[in-house]
């Protein structure tokens, strides 16, 4: 059983263990179900893939084999182990601790034990949370500067994305589904193109450069763009020009971008309110109605998707009493859309959920929680929190999977 450590008795390890599965097992993915959970894994563990035709024969009295031989494939669940560390001074991590437990008013004023350990832990919880599944699904490569370990860990859809059996439609050979045209983009962030027909402010586009040598330099790591898929919110700026504002998966950081160098070639795709209709239209005839059949079928968007989707269903709407104030429904011809958040932007997934896998060890000793006040030990006014987790990724046949990309 993995040892979960506190600097006071007040918690039982059942109650501390249940920490360690909501950081790894909380992730909104796991939660709705959209991935087989597959625990104990500590060490390579093997999925065998074991597929046939069923053939019908004629009648006999003595036994005939049908004469095919099973497809037989091995995936794997290859652990990776990583951490969190935080060290928070304590008189900054108790003020805010009284922040959050005293309520308005002098006869309010909370009046109860002090546990920091407890109370930093919750603090990081749900940023742990995020971040595994931003792991889970994109990779480690998506997020260089919160993903600092030295294993590889290449995430569910790039998994997915290169395998040779996966069946994959390009979001570029869809009418309205791409802007072509100069596709210059200059050290300011802004792209010109033939026309910006379609777009508006607040789009996301993905952007792959052809030919240049232009560098993202947003975070302390430039990166090259050069045939590195890559998505920002937009803002138009001419008929011919837009404005790339916002890195996608850097949203939560709230931080504009930053560029140097320049792409003189560069291909660029989208899914808005202007194309989304025809572009789920295009998804859902190719899917394969043998997998679309299945109840643990899912359809599965990029948040901004399941926004435009929503934004086209009122534009529809016309002399619709309430279309741009009540919800719309994530469907698409009674197939349920799954909106994913911490996702690529542009790509579609469609895949049975027992088809997708994500492998734990929570009763390992390589998935701890750690928290100590060294007040008392070493006089250091400081509380630290380390966290220990492992998890692999993968799928068991990919000519199970659509993959709508770039």
């Amino acid at each position: 059983m993995a040892q979960f450590t506190f600097s006071n008795n007040t918690y039982a390890g059942s109650e501390l263990a249940g920490f360690m599965a909501s950081t790894l097992l909380e992730a909104d993915s796991v939660k709705r179900g959209l991935l087989t959970v597959v625990n104990n894994v500590k060490a390579r563990k093997v999925i065998l893939d074991v597929d046939d035709d069923a053939i019908l024969q004629d009648p006999s009295g003595m036994f005939v084999d049908q004469g095919t031989t099973a497809l037989q494939n091995e995936s794997y669940l290859d652990p990776i182990v990583y951490e969190f560390m935080k060290q928070e001074q304590w008189d900054k991590l108790i003020q805010s601790w009284e922040n959050s437990a005293i309520k308005p008013g002098s006869m309010q004023d909370y009046d109860g034990v002090i546990d920091l350990t407890d109370f930093m832990i919750r603090r990081y919880i749900a940023k742990l949370q995020i971040a595994n599944e931003r792991l889970y699904w994109l990779g480690k490569s998506a997020s260089p500067t919160v993903n600092k370990f030295t294993a590889a860990f290449p995430g569910l859809l790039a998994q997915i994305n290169a395998a040779s059996g996966t069946f994959k439609v390009s979001l570029a050979s869809t009418a309205n589904a791409f802007v072509a045209g100069g596709g210059t983009i200059a050290a300011t962030g802004v792209v010109t193109v033939t026309a910006t027909t379609g777009l508006v402010n607040g789009d996301v586009v993905t952007i792959t450069v052809t030919a240049g040598a232009i560098t993202e330099t947003t975070n302390p790591t430039p990166v090259a763009l050069l045939n590195t898929p890559t998505s920002y919110f937009i803002n138009n700026v001419t008929a011919t020009t837009f404005q790339l504002v916002r890195n996608y998966n850097d949203i939560n950081r709230r931080v504009n971008c930053t560029f140097s160098g320049t792409a003189t070639a560069a291909t660029i795709v989208f899914i808005n309110a202007s194309n989304v209709i025809s572009v789920l239209g295009s998804v859902y005839a190719q899917l394969d109605p043998a997998d679309r059949a299945q109840p643990d079928f899912k359809l599965m968007i990029p948040l901004h998707v399941s926004y435009a989707y929503k934004q086209a269903q009122a534009n529809k709407a016309l002399n619709v009493i309430n279309a741009f104030t009540d919800d719309k429904v994530l469907e698409y011809l009674g197939q349920r859309l799954e909106p994913m958040n911490h996702w690529n932007a542009n790509q579609i997934l469609g895949a049975r959920t027992s088809n997708l896998f994500l492998g734990v060890d929570l009763l390992g000793d390589e998935s701890q929680l750690l928290t100590r006040d060294l007040r008392e030990a070493t006089a250091d006014c400081v509380v630290r929190m380390k966290a220990r987790m492992k998890a692999a990724t993968n799928f068991k046949f990919a000519n199970e999977l659509f993959l709508y990309t770039y």
